[in-house]
């Protein structure tokens, strides 16, 4: 059932959770964890072992939610 409360039909439009783009580093079915770097050189450990070793991934709330392409960044300064 659809809510008629203004706020709760907004915080619906929202975008859940951040997403960002690392590195793995290593995969551990085992234990169900990769290790990732980040682009910005720190390594976190995220659940979820869908990406190979060596390849871009998306992480979403410390989760691998998929392969990520190999592009290029820039950091632009305002």
């Amino acid at each position: 059932m659809a809510t008629v409360n203004p706020w709760k039909r907004f915080i619906g439009l929202l975008p859940g959770g951040s997403r960002t783009v690392g590195l793995v580093l290593s995969v551990d079915t085992a234990a169900g964890i990769s290790r990732i770097q980040m682009r910005n050189g720190i390594e976190v450990v995220a659940r979820g072992t869908s990406v190979p070793e060596g390849q871009n991934a998306f992480i979403t709330d410390g989760e691998v939610s998929g392969s990520a392409p190999s592009l290029p960044q820039f950091d632009i300064e305002v």
